[in-house]
């Protein structure tokens, strides 16, 4: 049985409501440490809302949850130091080139000096396949390359967890096999 220091996640009937609607109701969790969890459901069922919970972009209207055993409420900003995301539907500058894109999301919390950072960049652009693109505007980018962007920019921190929603959303099959 895993105690409450094994678990990177964990939430105790968390619940969200909007007005009269549950969107999260009750939700109890215990993801430890080195897991791989993927939330499945039909469209409206709470994944996204529950995802922005664990951040703390919305605050729960009840219940609790911790991430790295720290209050989604009271230390979200500290969580999301740690944690790269991946939004639903990724929203990038699009007159910066993938390159500035990835250099502007790792001045927020990327520790190290500016040749690591473009390292990591470059080590980054390689793994999602957008060689030959880096140094191309984003309002250029198909909607599969948006979304290995976007996948590149929640790892650009090498972050201790990466929460993606819905990741291959717009990736065709081979993107799909390539990124995930």
């Amino acid at each position: 049985m895993e105690t409450q220091s094994d678990l990177i996640i964990s939430t105790r009937n968390l619940t969200k409501t909007y007005g009269r609607k549950h969107v999260v109701d009750k939700l109890n969790l215990a993801i430890p440490y080195g897991s791989i969890c993927g939330f499945l459901g039909a469209n409206g069922a709470g994944k996204s809302t529950t995802i922005k919970l664990l951040l703390g972009l919305v605050k729960p209207s009840g219940g609790s949850a911790t991430v790295f055993n720290r209050s989604i409420v009271k230390d979200s900003v500290a969580i999301r130091e740690r944690v790269g995301f991946l939004a639903q539907s990724p929203h990038f500058y699009g007159h910066l080139t993938a390159r500035e894109t990835l250099r502007f999301v790792a001045s927020f919390f990327f520790k190290g000096t500016r040749s690591a950072i473009e390292f990591r960049i470059d080590e980054l652009i390689d793994l999602v396949g957008l060689q030959g693109k880096v140094d191309r505007p984003v309002r250029e980018f198909s909607g599969g390359e948006r979304q290995r962007l976007g996948i590149a920019q929640a790892a650009i921190n090498d972050p201790e967890l990466i929460i993606l929603d819905e990741p291959a959303a717009a990736l065709d099959p081979l993107g799909r096999r390539d990124v995930l």
